[in-house]
């Protein structure tokens, strides 16, 4: 059964739980960016944290983020099935609303406004949490969605032999 929630457990040791249409981006996180963020809140918090409990990256509606210390298929088990879009970038099957071809006038256009983009993207992500850029093509994002939304649906009840 799909998940209404995601359950995580913050950096601070504290579980928390926000709806999961809220959740834009899941990311693993690299041993790079572990030791970042080691860093990152030695220097701005003053916090001494033992990274490798680390495991992933949540990025929100609205662009803030937490690190959390469940991996992702701790996240599986609680019914919150994750569609790779590519890029070791994850989102809520449930989230997805549509994908469409990403132009060259789409990169042209976030060019424009100083974004630089690091590598090919092939589609946009329509998400109750906004919109993903995917190296995937849109019918391999809805495909890959559909699965996991599959893993979801009750597997329909034998019919029973009329005679």
């Amino acid at each position: 059964m799909a998940a209404n929630a995601l359950r995580y457990t913050s950096h601070e040791g504290v579980e928390r739980m926000v709806p999961i249409d809220t959740v834009r981006i899941v990311r693993p996180l690299s041993e790079e960016d572990r030791t970042k963020a080691r860093e990152s809140l030695k220097e701005k918090r003053g916090i001494d944290l033992d990274a490798s409990r680390l495991n992933v990256r949540v990025e929100f509606a609205d662009r803030s983020s937490k690190l959390a210390r469940e991996t992702l298929d701790a996240f599986k088990e609680q019914g919150v099935n994750l569609v790779n879009l590519g890029a070791d970038r994850f989102v809520p099957a449930v989230n997805i609303t549509a994908a469409e071809a990403f132009t060259k006038d789409d990169a042209e256009r976030l060019k424009g406004e100083d974004y630089t983009l690091a590598q090919t993207f092939r589609s946009k992500v329509e998400t109750r949490a906004g919109t993903v850029l995917s190296s995937a093509t849109p019918a391999q994002v809805m495909d890959r969605r559909a699965k996991a939304l599959e893993l979801d649906s009750p597997k329909a009840a034998p019919r029973a032999k009329v005679s």
